[in-house]
């Protein structure tokens, strides 16, 4: 049996050996270094609670390879799906997603990646577990304690400061949406508008022309009697058409610049300072509620990355 402070020695020093293993693989996979933890320093806090919690309900089974395998397996992959559930819930994004894997729960969880979990536990607990056992009861416990804490006082304040991120950056997605929304609509106004315009217009003149040839008809018959009303019936219509389209126009000019200012923000927005972190770490990361904005600022992040890229 293991005492409190051994288990958390174990969750430290797994939370680390878990983020080496992240960076290594995702190194494999793409040619490059991407620090892969949900927090900024180089901890993967789930894998210290995965491996903790596989050392504490699976210890008497270590020497029984099968039932450390599927034992591993589930505790794991019940672990990660609880996880992947809460962050949705609590972040209303979904930092990763097993969605295009077969035999996934929810895009939660994948039987590749348990199948996956379960060797690298058996792996861990016959090679490794024994040797990380040995250094920290090698390490004096006062000392052990105090490194401890420091650790674990650093992780608070890097959930502490995630968080915060995580919360600033989904109000900016809900403004970038808010605004992209509102440009919409402005863009559907002013082609309505426009259109709306153009058939008025068109309208006007052609009662203009209908009412033109009827007094004009008239006035042949009765020139001198109705001069002046005809003059004031058409000066009044060209009046009327002219301010109509005056409006028209002056409603078209403000919308116009209303979008021309959305547009401003919206690119204000995009330019100020992202958690592009989080995004690389978790390139399949998607917003519950604003997706397409999440979308837009990767899509700047990818264009930066290969502008930079062709600078070099």
């Amino acid at each position: 049996m293991y005492s409190f402070y051994e288990y958390l020695t174990f969750f430290v020093i797994y939370s680390f050996l878990g983020w080496c293993a992240e960076v290594i693989f995702n190194a494999i996979n793409t040619g490059h270094f991407v620090n892969r933890g949900f927090l900024s320093g180089p901890v993967c806090p789930i894998y210290g609670f995965g491996m903790v919690i596989v050392v504490f309900c699976l210890t008497p089974l270590q020497d029984n390879w099968l039932l450390l395998f599927f034992g591993s397996m589930v505790l794991t992959s019940v672990l990660e799906l609880i996880t992947g559930y809460v962050l949705k819930k609590a972040f209303h994004t979904s930092w990763w997603d097993y969605s295009d894997q077969p035999f996934n729960i929810g895009g939660y969880i994948c039987l590749r990646f348990s199948i996956l979990w379960g060797l690298g536990c058996v792996m861990v607990m016959d090679l490794i577990h024994p040797a990380i056992t040995r250094f920290v009861r090698w390490i004096p416990v006062p000392a052990g304690e105090i490194i401890v804490g420091i650790c674990l006082f650093f992780f608070a304040c890097d959930f502490y400061v995630t968080v915060a991120g995580i919360l600033k950056f989904n109000r900016r997605l809900k403004r970038l949406e808010e605004v992209s929304n509102l440009m919409h609509e402005l863009s559907e106004d002013i082609g309505s508008g426009l259109a709306e315009g153009a058939l008025k217009l068109a309208e006007t003149g052609e009662k203009l022309r209908e009412s033109s040839s009827q007094w004009k008809a008239e006035a042949e018959q009765k020139r001198e009697m109705f001069r002046d009303t005809i003059e004031a019936k058409q000066e009044q219509m060209h009046l009327s058409a002219e301010q109509r389209k005056q409006s028209i126009l002056e409603s078209l000019e403000e919308k116009k610049a209303r979008l021309a200012q959305l547009s401003q923000e919206y690119e204000r927005t995009l330019q100020e300072k992202m958690p592009v972190r989080l995004l690389k770490a978790f390139p399949n990361a998607r917003s519950e509620r604003y997706n397409e904005a999440m979308e837009k600022i990767r899509e700047k992040i990818s264009a930066k990355k290969k502008k930079t890229d062709q600078e070099k």
